[in-house]
């Protein structure tokens, strides 16, 4: 028997590094997002300080008007980029969303036994733990892993919990 080491992964590239140090790793926009809301920011920033610059040369108000309103259309495209660049993290994480809900729900769903009858670890019960402010089914992956305790509905209702929304006790 011979072994064979597995070839080492492929250094990460530049921009990769450049993204998770300017985004953060997990950060749900793309380098492309960052360009163009920085391009138009910066556009709108040097666009109100030429408007600026130009309208303080002008003692009266009504040579300095058009200087003011090229300032609106300036202040207008920075804002455009900031707001395009939080409307593609928002499309991004409901995409994410939409493919997390799903594996969410499909794991809280209730496991079947080989004959097919529903397996739940304390009948209809729920579960809550302690410092928990939800409560939860058995089978939810919030509280898989975690020293659970079993509860009932009024009990918890008592205590103050709310439902859980991944797994709709």
């Amino acid at each position: 028997m011979t072994f064979t080491p597995r070839p080492a992964p492929a250094p990460a590239t530049a921009t990769a590094e450049l993204r998770a140090a300017v985004l953060g790793a997990g950060a749900p926009w793309r380098t492309g997002d960052l360009l163009l809301a920085a391009g138009l920011a910066a556009a709108g920033l040097t666009g109100l300080a030429l408007t600026w610059y130009g309208a303080s040369d002008q003692p009266d108000w009504a040579d300095q008007l058009p200087w003011a309103s090229l300032g609106v259309a300036a202040t207008t495209i920075a804002l455009l980029g900031l707001v395009s660049w939080l409307v593609a993290g928002l499309r991004r994480v409901r995409r994410l969303r939409r493919e997390v809900l799903p594996l969410l729900a499909a794991s809280a769903a209730p496991r079947r036994s080989a004959s097919g009858a529903a397996v739940t670890a304390i009948g209809t019960a729920l579960v809550t733990a302690p410092g928990m402010t939800r409560y939860h089914r058995p089978a939810c992956p919030l509280a898989a892993g975690k020293p659970v305790q079993p509860v009932r509905p009024d009990e918890a209702d008592g205590a103050g919990l709310v439902p859980c929304g991944v797994c709709a006790a």
